[in-house]
């Protein structure tokens, strides 16, 4: 027996006991915590040892990764309302294992020619889901900072007929500009601070009391910097911003950008695939104009982590940006051969088999069913929503066209008092973390701190929602009455 190969029997083993914890997860996900009771210290504590030298027993090995996955926060959980995650799927849970174990690095067709054209394959689906050019180029990547960050490369290098790629941004003949919602994600200026164009280079375009990006604001900050000279990149528009799930009015901002000969990217990652959705479809007229969307399937096509999507309107600008020549990675193909290789169009040249888990979801589930369920968030959202508006001690602090609501808790003692009502939220959206019964994160919105729940999640229900106002309630009387 090889060193790294396990005996016949602890293989064997090691994987019925892991693929029956894996179909116990999923038949419990909805019981337990949300989150664990555990201290940082006492968590290093159980996984603190030396480097094991010598082997250890598989089966206490899987017992000992047992009682630590339930000291982690539960994602799939109904009531996990924390941040944009995604619940997962069973059938994509499924194919991210298999592609572990083809173990298949799909850098090109020569490379893996099935995973190669089942990602090709995934990609022309995921254009058609959200309306966009069935021509267009695309690539998996890690999830929708990564997307959004091959989307800026993609923007600058056609901005410009100079060889950016090996004279770099310093030779641009003045200084850039990307022109961006005052809401965009964090992913938008780090991209700008990767790429040398630097986050000073970002225009931040005010919001409308809706969360939406200010179309005529947006029209006079590019007339301006054209005015200055700046050498102007691309507007990035949003597609569910991840503050409040507001949606950029995309069609007027499609009109600037093309009256202007600007690149539009529309950060989709969060609210992307709502485009297709029948109750909020009409909010994204004028996604199909844009030049390039980042979507994140592991967010709402519930596909387990990780991967992100890039789409660009025209492939030749991902050749553009990311193709570089190497004697290692020359394709030598005969004639039944695809020269088609994923490092002419894409960062990475190391790719794991992304595609296989949404391959498997969406045959084994249909986009009708994704669709609905998309649907059925946006209706618990909107049941918070009307819950929230029908108490006297919740409060709603944006619209929430989507599936994000903003809000937070107002006790009658508090009202009108902004600094005391920031800090009693800030606490009570711990103690709800720390309760375990539910998961909230936050977010700022002006200088109000704002509790934020966030569902996309194919298991909630009614009852989790209202659930979820039950648990605030109950902590923070007990939190009023502890300050006072």
């Amino acid at each position: 027996m090889a060193r790294l190969d396990l005996s016949d029997h602890d293989r064997d083993a090691l994987g019925h006991a892991a693929l029956g914890w894996v179909l116990k997860y999923f038949a419990a996900a909805a019981s337990g915590p949300v989150y664990p009771s555990v201290s940082a210290h006492d968590l290093r504590a159980m996984v603190a040892e030396p480097l094991p030298r010598e082997a250890q027993d598989p089966a206490v090995v899987f017992e000992q990764f047992v009682r630590l996955a339930m000291l982690g926060r539960n994602n799939g959980h109904p009531r996990m309302f924390g941040y944009v995650q995604s619940s997962g799927n069973f059938a994509g849970v499924i194919g991210d294992f298999l592609a572990s174990a083809l173990n298949q690095n799909v850098t090109s067709w020569r490379s893996a020619p099935a995973a190669t054209t089942i990602e090709l394959q995934v990609i022309d689906w995921l254009k058609a889901l959200v309306g966009f050019d069935p021509l267009a180029g695309g690539m998996l990547v890690s999830g929708g900072s990564a997307a959004n960050l091959a989307a800026l490369a993609v923007a600058l290098r056609v901005s410009t007929d100079l060889d950016l790629n090996a004279r770099g941004v310093s030779v641009l003949p003045a200084p850039p500009a990307v022109y961006a919602s005052a809401r965009a994600h964090l992913s938008i200026p780090k991209a700008a601070s990767l790429l040398g164009i630097g986050r000073d280079a970002m225009q931040w375009i005010p919001v409308d009391g809706a969360g939406r990006m200010d179309v005529r604001r947006l029209a006079d900050a590019i007339a301006r910097g054209a005015s200055d000279g700046h050498h102007q990149i691309c507007v990035v528009a949003n597609a569910g911003d991840v503050n409040t799930g507001a949606v950029d009015p995309i069609d007027d901002i499609a009109d600037v950008c093309e009256s202007r000969g600007l690149w539009l990217h529309v950060d989709g990652s969060y609210g992307g695939f709502a485009a297709a959705a029948p109750r909020v479809a009409s909010l994204f007229q004028g996604l199909d104009r844009a030049d390039s969307i980042s979507l994140d399937p592991h967010k709402w096509l519930f596909s387990p982590l990780d991967v992100g999507c890039l789409l660009v309107r025209h492939a030749s600008g991902l050749h553009r940006a990311f193709a570089q020549a190497a004697d290692y990675v020359d394709v030598v193909a005969d004639r039944d051969m695809s020269d088609f290789a994923f490092w002419d169009v894409s960062p990475e040249l190391s790719r794991r088999f992304r595609a296989l888990k949404i391959w498997f979801a969406l045959k084994c589930h249909g986009a009708s069913a994704v669709l609905e369920t998309i649907d059925a968030n946006i209706a618990m959202a909107e049941h918070l929503a009307a819950a929230i508006d029908g108490r006297d001690d919740f409060e709603r602090l944006a619209p929430a066209p989507l599936s994000i609501v903003c809000f937070r808790y107002v006790p009658a003692a508090l009202r009108g008092r902004e600094a005391a009502l920031n800090d009693l939220n800030r606490e009570l959206m711990v103690a709800v973390q720390r309760d375990g019964n539910a998961y909230l994160s936050n977010a700022m919105l002006g200088s109000t701190f704002a509790l934020r729940a966030c569902i996309v999640n194919h298991r909630t229900t009614v009852s989790d929602v209202e659930m979820l106002l039950g648990t605030i309630e109950r902590l923070g009387t007990a939190l009023c009455v502890s300050r006072s």
